[in-house]
């Protein structure tokens, strides 16, 4: 896989990524009245989404020999574990 594929594919995630980390962390700080167990799965949130990003920023940074299923695979179960956090989070 050529850098101009891997990039193509890691633009669009890179972006999905953001549009998530970004409010996380901004909602993190800001939401400072709740107690501490709501802020920590709050960070743990942000870690989470962070990782995400990570992994999608290396989609277009490492060269593969073709498409990176795998770490494709982890950003999504990197998504769906944020968002079993969020519920938690939420249910407190």
């Amino acid at each position: 896989m050529d850098a101009r594929m891997r990039w193509r594919l890691a633009v669009p995630l890179i972006g999905l990524s953001l549009l998530m980390v970004v409010p996380a962390i901004a909602g993190t700080w800001v939401w400072f009245e709740f107690g501490n167990t709501y802020r920590a799965l709050s960070v743990a949130v942000c870690v989470l989404l962070l990782a995400q990003l990570g992994l999608a920023a290396s989609i277009g940074v490492r060269p593969a020999r073709d498409v990176p299923w795998l770490r494709i695979a982890m950003i999504a179960l990197a998504f769906v574990l944020a968002c079993g956090v969020a519920a938690v989070r939420r249910s407190l």
